[in-house]
């Protein structure tokens, strides 16, 4: 659309539209956005301990039978998130 010209030619008038439908589009998703981020702030659930634990309802899968927890290293055995001072020591590699 040209600049600088107080009213612009017909034929550009579906493109702005277009235009400003997308535009309201925009404003609609950026504020819907927004309250998503207030609400997992305000509102979220602390996650679980380990995340990786594999569901109850997942162990009729043939895939899942024989396991159990899937991560069960250190870094696992700790809440989340993490407290300050966690370790009185670095843990030692085996």
């Amino acid at each position: 659309m040209p600049r600088r010209i107080p009213d612009y030619p017909d034929a550009f008038s579906g493109w702005n539209q277009i235009s400003s439908f997308g535009s309201m589009i925009s404003i609609m998703a950026t504020v819907l956005f927004g309250y998503i981020l207030y609400d997992i702030f305000a509102n979220g659930n602390s996650v679980n301990t380990n995340p990786w634990n594999i569901p109850s309802y997942f162990t009729s899968s043939e895939q899942f039978k024989n396991e159990t927890d899937t991560a069960t290293t250190l870094e696992w055995t700790l809440q989340s998130p993490i407290p300050l001072h966690a370790f009185k020591m670095l843990p030692v590699q085996s």
